[in-house]
């Protein structure tokens, strides 16, 4: 480590490091428009400068502190007047042929470039020349939208794909005033991970299509949570509308998991977290609100305790029980799911569906099983779609447990399951199966509490981001509910 000052303060800063990662490390604030530390520093903005005092007799000098390495004895100032007054000429200049529109941004409440401006007191331009006239609204593939007009030509894009994907998409076109961001030959992006751009621009340049207009970001609500679409288990922040809808997941930094990044799967998978409620005093066209039992007329609504009841009296008169779990079950579900297999004397299993076409070099591991290794530490057996519903078809009952196991399973293959099978389901939605009995309403991954364990075997921690419906109950308590039930139940009565 090497030993500089900042700000009149000694600090061990990492020689390998530029120096505006030594500022940003100590919590002094340096603004940055180039620099991301996932990526190659450019110096191609320069609102990073800091002032650095010279050797002795020399007079201090003002550099770019995202090209600047530190060395020994090296004395910065963040705040002096000639600082200020670099950034505010950079600004000047960046601002020159930015639209305003701010009002209608999405970037708006979260834009580096407003809040720099406000810092440094750039609220006025002095020029009289027209704003340059570009191109707005130009799509650039299937994600992410470009308003031209906005772009200040951070390059943060262009070496994203450089830098982090390695294969390079976007490209700066043409020469000074005429400089835009492109694709090369016009041809649109591609990949699992183009949504990234928009984290990145550090103004309202690349924006996503599916967010775009969406909402207001100082309404959006933040949690720290993990992704479930596959089994990397990346550390994202699900960001909901007033407590009421999921409308953004973006990538929360982890160093030993994801970084700053993760694919459009996991970013883009708000269908099965944004399902509408069953319509009131019914069981199907939506998420199911409180439980089901079947009746002369199909399934019907039931009180929770009633239906728990009478699925504990249905099992302990059927016995030889098949427990099966989603892989989206936290090691706090999974473990209830145990103590009920232990009860019923089953082998306890999940769903383990075939690896799909998404791995890549990067982060998507292809198994959509987001909890898998922990579920085989705790003992569960791994158990592929299709033998699933072979061994339910000769089962005399089963108990399917967690958010989307009736979906891995597949519907069209539990549709031909024999109706002599006494089936209990704890799921988000219900199913109009002749062999399911029994439903149970839960909580998707956004709506609890608890923990997965990832391919790697780090923990991610789920925690609420919405409330689940007004009469949905945690799967662990409903299954604890469930085993302490069969205690009292004498099998095979």
């Amino acid at each position: 480590m090497t030993k500089i000052q900042i700000n009149g303060r000694e600090v061990e800063a990492d020689p390998k490091q530029p120096l505006i990662r030594a500022c940003h490390d100590q919590g002094v604030d340096v603004p940055m428009y180039c620099y991301h530390p996932g990526l190659a520093p450019v110096g191609s903005c320069r609102i990073c400068q800091v002032e650095v005092a010279g050797a002795p007799g020399q007079p201090s000098r003002v550099v770019a502190a995202c090209r600047t390495p530190v060395s020994e004895g090296m004395v910065v100032s963040t705040d002096t007047p000639k600082a200020h007054d670099t950034r505010r000429e950079c600004l000047e200049f960046l601002l020159k042929n930015h639209p305003l529109d701010c009002p209608i941004c999405d970037k708006a409440g979260e834009c580096d470039l407003q809040d720099y401006a406000f810092n440094e007191g750039q609220g006025k331009g002095r020029s009289s020349e027209p704003r340059r006239k570009l191109e707005k609204r130009k799509s650039l593939g299937d994600v992410i939208v470009l308003d031209e007009e906005r772009c200040i030509l951070c390059s943060r894009c262009v070496r994203f794909f450089t830098d982090v994907t390695k294969k390079a998409q976007l490209t700066v076109e043409g020469l000074g005033s005429h400089s835009v961001i492109n694709t090369y030959m016009d041809k649109p992006l591609e990949g699992n991970y183009q949504g990234n751009l928009a984290d990145i621009c550090p103004v309202g340049a690349l924006t996503s299509k599916k967010f775009r207009f969406q909402a207001r970001v100082w309404n959006l609500s933040k949690t720290l949570s993990t992704c479930g679409e596959c089994s990397r288990g990346c550390s994202i922040s699900v960001e909901s509308l007033r407590a009421k809808q999921v409308k953004r997941i973006r990538p929360r930094y982890n160093a030993a998991v994801n970084q700053w990044w993760m694919c459009d799967t996991g970013r883009h998978a708000l269908a099965p977290l944004t399902r509408a409620l069953a319509p009131e005093g019914e069981v199907l066209g939506g998420r199911l609100r409180t439980a089901a039992v079947r009746g002369y007329n199909g399934l019907e609504c039931s009180d929770d305790v009633a239906a728990l009841d009478l699925a504990a009296d249905m099992l302990a008169s059927h016995p030889g029980t098949l427990v099966i779990v989603s892989p989206f079950a936290t090691q706090e579900e999974a473990k209830a799911a145990l103590a009920l297999a232990q009860a019923l004397k089953a082998t306890p299993q999940f769903v383990s569906p075939a690896p799909n076409a998404l791995k890549d070099d990067l982060l998507h591991t292809g198994d959509p099983c987001p909890n898998r290794r922990g579920l085989l530490e705790l003992g569960f057996g791994a158990l592929a779609p299709a033998d699933a519903l072979a061994a339910l078809a000769v089962a005399p009952s089963a108990v399917l447990a967690g958010e989307r196991v009736l979906e891995l399973l597949g519907h069209a293959g539990l549709a031909l399951l024999p109706k002599k099978l006494r089936l209990v389901a704890f799921d988000v939605e219900a199913s109009d199966l002749a062999s399911l009995d029994i439903a149970f309403p839960v909580p998707t991954h956004v709506e609890k509490s608890g923990h997965w364990i990832n391919v790697d075997g780090r923990v991610g921690v789920l925690n609420v981001a919405l409330p689940p419906p007004a009469l949905v109950r945690r799967l662990d308590l409903q299954l604890a509910a469930l085993t302490a039930k069969l205690s009292a139940v004498p099998q095979g009565s």
